[in-house]
């Protein structure tokens, strides 16, 4: 139930306002997504390793909220779409220097922190099972008939203090 509502707030976006998934267990979850989400590390390094290259960012946009900083975003390999992200970033818990560099959208979240030494850690909270039919962004390529896969995660600093909350969606991957 508390997932069900801490995953509300992001599901507002526009993007995702009627997304249909299932929450799956980590079994259920097909690989290689299994290998890519099944996991408790940053999906910007395991996104890197798994492509073969540099992670980039593309913002497409930044709702406004009183409490915490809020993107949208496309994670990208090369020219290749390696990931769909909405995260709620809780600045307050970043230290000072970080804040900047954050909002600066220069970078993905987990380069930064990676590049920092920040030490943190990564929770999922679920892994989601989405019909490809009902979530088709023309950043992804056509999923049809078959299942896109992605979770709901957090980040959270060594004292437990929440840094982001994130629902991270892959696009199929060519078989």
């Amino acid at each position: 139930m508390e997932r069900t509502l801490e995953i509300q707030d992001l599901l507002a976006c526009e993007n995702l306002r009627d997304l249909q998934f299932n929450w799956v267990d980590p079994e259920e979850v097909e690989d290689p997504y299994r290998e890519l989400l099944c996991h408790q590390r940053d999906m910007t390094s395991t996104l890197a390793r798994f492509h073969g290259g540099k992670v980039s960012l593309k913002v497409f946009q930044e709702p406004s909220d009183r409490e915490c900083y809020v993107r949208e975003v496309l994670l990208k390999v090369d020219d290749k779409p390696v990931e769909y992200g909405l995260i709620r970033i809780f600045l307050e818990n970043f230290p000072e220097e970080l804040r900047t560099e954050i909002i600066g959208g220069g970078k993905p979240l987990g380069a930064i922190l990676n590049d920092s030494g920040l030490r943190y850690l990564s929770e999922p909270g679920g892994f989601l099972k989405i019909p490809g039919e009902t979530f088709d962004p023309d950043f992804f390529p056509a999923a049809g008939s078959k299942f896109l896969f992605g979770r709901y995660n957090s980040l959270l600093s060594e004292d437990r203090k929440v840094l982001a909350r994130i629902i991270e969606i892959l696009p199929r991957e060519k078989s």
